[in-house]
C-alpha cells in the first residue's frame, strides 16, 4: 500500500515538473518574450506618461511669488466672489425680521387681574359677613358700610388691610388714591371685565421691550431699512407681514398710549383712572425679536441667490512670472485647477498602459508579420525599446525643465526645452542599424509618445514625426562617419522651419520666441547627429550589430582575418575575392545590399582556414588527402568548415549579417561527389563481401542549413557554387561559361535552395547575367607566349571547390545542346 502511494506521488511530482518545465520553455519562446517586452515597455512608458495628464497648477500662499506663467488651457468660470457677496448681502438685507408674538399674554395678564379681583372681592364678602353676623346685609346695611370705609377716622379703615394681599396678587404696588378708587367700586366684575378688555386690545396689536432690551436695540440701531417684519404668532404659527417695526410700540409707549386712550374713552374720570393705572402696569412685552429664525431666513435667502461667474476665455493668462499673489489671485488659480478634468490616478495609468501596449501591439504586428522584407529579433526590439524609453525620459526631463523655469515673456514658451531633446537620434540609430521602413515604424512611435509625455500636444508629434523622418532619411545609406552629422544638420534646418511654421500657423508669441525656439530646433538636429555618431559604435559592440561603416572597415584587405586566409589558404582567398566583386555586381542589379554581399562573399569561406589542404583549391600539386579518407569522413570535414567559419567570425566580431551568410551559405546542399563515392564503396564491399550492408544516409552527406534567408546569402551561395564550377572549365570560354552559369542557378533553384530567400525568376536572370560578365572577364582568353609548352597538365576540379569529382566537361562542345538552351530559356537568358 504505502509502496503504491509512493510511486503515485513520484507519478505526480513528475507531472508537475512536467508542466512547470513546458511552462519556462514557453516563455523562453522569442514570440512570449517579444510580449513580456511590450507589456514591460508599456509600464514604463504609462509612469512616465501619466503624469502629463495629471497636471495640477502649483500650490501657492498669499505673498507667494509666482514661478512660472499659467496659462488657460480651456475656457472656465471664475467665481466673482465681490459681486456674488455683494447680491447675497443684498438678499440677507431683504430677508424679513422675524418677531414672535405670545398669544397668551393677554390671557396670562387677565389671569392675574382676575386673581386680584376675585381674592378682594372675597375679602369684603368675609368682612361684611363678619360685620353682620353671618347675615347678609340689606341695602341700608350696605350703605352704612360704604359710608364707613369712605369716612377717615382714627381707627385703620376695614379695606386697607387688604391692600397687601391685592399688591401681592397683582405684582405691583397699587397707590392708595387708586386702591381706594377700585375698593370704593368694591372690585366689580364689570370694572374687571373692562380692564380685562383694554388689555387684549393693547397685547393684540403686539408691544416691543423697551430700550434696556440691548438686541433689540442693537437692531434698532440703525433702524432696519426696507425689511418686512414677520410676525409669527405662537402657539398657532399663525403669521402675518408688517411692512415696518414703526407699526408696533415699545412697551413705554404702549402703557402712556394705554393710558391716554382709556382716560380720554372712559366716562367715569375716577375709574377711569384706576383702570388707565393697572392696565398701564399689567401691560408687558409680547413681542419678541427671535434672532436664530431671522438669521436661518438669511441664510436660506443667501444660498437661494445664484452665484455671479465670470468667463475666463482660453489661453488667457492667469498667473504671470514673477508676480506676487494675492488672495484673489489665488481664488483665481484655484478655480482654474478645479476646472480641470479630475482623473483617478490608477484608472489614467491603467487606461494609459492599455493604450500604449495595443498602439505597440499594431505596430508590431504590421512590422513583423505584414512586412516580409524586416527581420527582425528580440534583441533587435529590446535596443529599440531602449532607445524609445531613453528619448521618453530625456522629453520628460525637457517637459519637467520648462514647467520649473516658466515661461520668459518674448523668449521662451511652454515647450522650448522640449525643441532641443534630440529625438531624430533614436530614428536615425533605427536606420542605421534596421534600414529605412523599420526607422519610419520607430519616428511612428517615438513621435506619438513625445506628443503622450507632453500632454497629449500634436504640435509635438509633427515636430517630432517631421525630424525623425528627415533623419532616418538622411543617414541611409551610412558609409561614412560624417552622414550622421550631415543628417543632423539637415534635420536641425527641418525643425527649425517646421517650428517657424507651425508658429505662422497660430499666429501668437513674439518673433524672438519663435526664433529661440527655432534655434534651440536647430540645435537639438545637430545634437541628434552627433549622438547618433558617438553611439554607432557602442551599439555595434554591446548589441553585435553590423553597419556599413563597419562593412567597409571588413572589406578592407588589411583586416587580420582576411591576410591569414591569404597565407594559410590562397586559393580560397583568391576564391573568396572573385565572389565578393560577383555578388557586389549582382547585388547592385536586384536591389539588395551591395557592401554586406561584397564583404560576406569575402569571409564566407574563412572557416577553411584550419584545414586548408583539404580543399582542392588550397592542394595545388601537393597530395590529395581525400584519396586515403572515407567518404563519410570527407564529408564531415568539408561541411565543419561551415561551424569553423561561424567561430572565427563570432571571434573576430564579424556581425550577426555575415554569420548568417556563412552558415547559410551552402544551404542544404548534397556533397554529390562523396556520396557517390559511398555509394560506389558500399558496392564495392557488398560485392566483395556478398553480405547485405546498411543503406547510406544522404542527409549525412548535406551540409545541415539553414537554407539562405536573405538575397544576399542567396547570392552568396550562388556565386560561391558558379565560380567554383568555372574552375573546372579547361577551355572557358563565354558561351561555355554563360551555358554553366545558367544550368547551375537553375540546378539550385529546382533544388530547393532559394526557396526561403526573396530572390524571384527576375532577380535570378540578373544575377546570371552580371555573373556571366564577370567570370567571362576572369577566365578571359590569353595569347600563348613562345615559351610556353603545351597545355598544362592539371587536375580535374569538380563543380564543387571542397569535392574532387572526376567527370567529362558537360561544356565542351558535342555535350547535350538542348538540354543547356532548355535551362536558359527558364531563366530567361533566351
Amino acid at each position: 500500500m504505502e509502496r503504491d502511494k509512493s510511486v503515485e506521488n513520484r507519478r505526480l511530482n513528475s507531472e508537475t515538473l512536467g508542466r512547470r518545465f513546458r511552462v519556462l520553455q514557453r516563455w523562453k519562446d522569442p514570440e512570449h518574450a517579444k510580449v513580456v517586452l511590450v507589456v514591460v515597455f508599456s509600464l514604463a512608458a504609462a509612469l512616465l506618461i501619466t503624469p502629463s495628464f495629471r497636471k495640477r497648477p502649483p500650490t501657492y500662499r498669499v505673498g507667494d511669488v509666482a514661478t512660472h506663467n499659467i496659462k488657460a488651457d480651456r475656457d472656465f468660470l471664475l467665481l466673482d466672489q465681490e459681486a456674488t457677496k455683494q447680491k447675497r448681502q443684498s438678499a440677507r438685507q431683504d430677508a424679513p425680521l422675524i418677531f414672535d408674538l405670545h398669544e397668551k399674554a393677554a390671557q396670562t395678564a387677565a389671569l392675574r387681574l382676575s386673581r386680584a379681583f376675585k381674592t378682594l372681592r372675597g375679602a369684603l364678602h368675609d368682612a361684611f359677613l363678619h360685620e353682620t353676623g353671618g347675615l347678609m346685609p340689606d341695602h341700608r346695611v350696605r350703605l352704612s358700610v360704604r359710608s364707613f370705609t369712605t369716612t377717615t377716622d382714627a381707627g385703620e379703615l376695614p379695606m386697607a388691610s387688604f391692600r397687601a394681599v391685592f399688591e401681592e396678587a397683582l405684582g405691583f404696588p397699587v397707590p392708595e388714591n387708586i386702591y381706594l378708587i377700585l375698593a370704593g367700586d368694591h372690585f366689580s366684575l364689570s370694572l374687571e371685565e373692562r380692564l380685562i378688555g383694554w388689555l387684549r386690545v393693547f397685547f393684540e396689536e403686539g408691544i416691543l421691550p423697551g430700550a434696556e432690551d440691548s438686541e433689540l436695540a442693537a437692531l434698532l440701531s440703525p433702524p432696519p431699512a426696507r425689511r418686512a417684519i414677520q410676525v409669527r404668532m405662537i402657539p398657532s404659527l399663525r403669521e402675518r407681514t408688517v411692512a415696518s417695526l414703526n407699526d408696533f410700540t415699545d412697551i413705554h409707549r404702549a402703557r402712556e398710549r394705554a393710558t391716554t386712550r382709556i382716560l380720554q374713552q372712559e366716562r367715569d374720570i375716577q375709574s377711569a383712572r384706576a383702570v388707565a393705572y393697572l392696565c398701564a402696569h399689567l401691560l408687558e412685552p409680547n413681542l419678541f425679536f427671535n434672532r436664530l429664525e431671522t438669521q436661518q431666513a438669511e441664510s436660506a435667502a443667501a444660498e437661494a441667490v445664484k452665484p455671479v461667474y465670470v468667463q475666463i476665455k482660453k489661453n488667457e493668462m492667469i498667473i504671470r512670472d514673477g508676480q506676487r499673489l494675492s488672495e484673489e489671485d489665488l481664488h483665481k488659480l484655484e478655480a482654474y485647477a478645479s476646472a480641470l478634468p479630475r482623473k483617478h490616478a490608477l484608472s489614467a495609468f491603467l487606461a494609459i498602459w492599455l493604450f500604449s501596449a495595443l498602439f505597440l501591439a499594431v505596430l508590431w504586428h504590421m512590422l513583423s508579420l505584414r512586412i516580409s522584407l524586416v527581420r527582425l529579433d528580440f534583441h533587435d526590439y529590446v535596443f529599440l525599446a531602449s532607445v524609445l524609453l531613453v528619448v521618453m525620459v530625456l522629453c520628460r526631463t525637457a517637459d519637467w525643465l520648462s514647467a520649473s523655469v516658466g515661461e520668459q515673456p518674448g523668449y521662451f514658451d511652454h515647450r522650448s526645452f522640449l525643441y532641443a531633446v534630440p529625438i531624430a537620434a533614436g530614428a536615425m540609430l533605427a536606420s542605421i542599424f534596421f534600414g529605412l521602413t523599420v526607422a519610419v515604424f520607430f519616428s511612428l512611435a517615438v513621435s506619438f509618445f513625445a506628443a503622450l509625455v507632453c500632454g497629449n500636444d500634436f504640435q509635438v508629434f509633427v515636430f517630432a514625426l517631421l525630424g525623425s523622418l528627415v533623419g532616418s532619411y538622411g543617414v541611409n545609406p551610412c558609409r561614412n562617419r560624417l552622414v550622421p552629422i550631415r543628417a543632423g544638420l539637415l534635420t536641425g534646418a527641418t525643425n527649425a522651419a517646421c517650428l517657424t511654421l507651425l508658429a505662422l500657423f497660430q499666429e501668437h508669441g513674439s518673433s524672438v520666441a519663435v526664433l529661440t525656439n527655432a534655434f534651440l530646433g536647430f540645435m537639438g538636429g545637430i545634437v541628434s547627429g552627433v549622438l547618433a555618431t558617438g553611439f554607432t559604435p557602442l551599439a555595434e559592440l554591446l548589441f553585435g550589430y553590423t553597419t556599413d561603416i563597419r562593412l567597409l572597415e571588413l572589406a578592407s584587405m588589411d583586416q587580420p582575418l582576411l591576410q591569414e586566409l591569404m597565407i594559410q589558404a590562397p586559393g580560397t582567398y583568391h576564391h573568396s575575392l572573385i565572389v565578393g566583386n560577383m555578388t557586389e555586381a549582382a547585388a547592385k542589379s536586384i536591389g539588395a545590399n551591395s557592401l554586406l554581399a561584397k564583404v560576406a562573399g569575402y569571409y564566407h569561406d574563412i572557416g577553411k582556414i584550419k584545414k586548408p589542404l583539404y580543399f582542392i583549391e588550397n592542394q595545388f600539386d601537393a597530395e590529395n588527402r581525400h584519396e586515403r579518407l572515407a567518404p563519410s569522413m570527407s564529408s564531415l570535414i568539408l561541411i565543419s568548415h561551415v561551424k569553423d567559419g561561424v567561430e572565427l567570425a563570432r571571434k573576430h566580431r564579424l556581425g550577426k549579417p555575415i554569420m548568417d551568410i556563412i552558415r547559410q551559405h551552402h544551404g542544404k546542399s548534397l556533397i554529390s561527389y562523396f556520396y557517390q563515392k559511398a555509394l560506389e564503396s558500399r558496392e564495392k564491399t557488398r560485392s566483395a563481401k556478398g553480405a547485405e550492408l546498411p543503406p547510406i544516409n544522404i542527409d549525412d552527406y548535406r551540409y545541415p542549413g539553414p537554407k539562405p534567408q536573405t538575397k544576399e546569402a542567396g547570392l552568396v551561395m550562388l556565386a560561391d557554387m558558379v565560380e567554383a564550377a568555372c574552375r573546372s572549365l579547361t577551355e572557358p570560354t563565354p558561351a561555355r561559361i554563360q551555358g554553366m552559369v545558367s544550368r547551375l542557378i537553375n540546378s539550385a533553384f529546382t533544388d530547393g535552395q532559394l526557396d526561403e530567400c526573396e530572390l524571384t525568376l527576375k532577380d535570378l536572370h540578373q544575377i546570371a547575367k552580371h555573373f556571366h560578365q564577370i567570370l567571362a572577364t576572369v577566365h578571359h582568353k590569353r595569347i600563348e607566349y613562345p615559351a610556353q609548352a603545351g597545355p598544362p597538365k592539371g587536375k580535374s576540379h569538380g563543380t564543387d571547390s571542397h569535392q574532387r569529382e572526376l567527370r567529362p566537361d558537360k561544356d565542351r562542345p558535342g555535350t547535350t545542346a538542348a538540354g543547356s538552351r532548355t535551362d536558359l530559356k527558364r531563366l530567361g537568358l533566351q
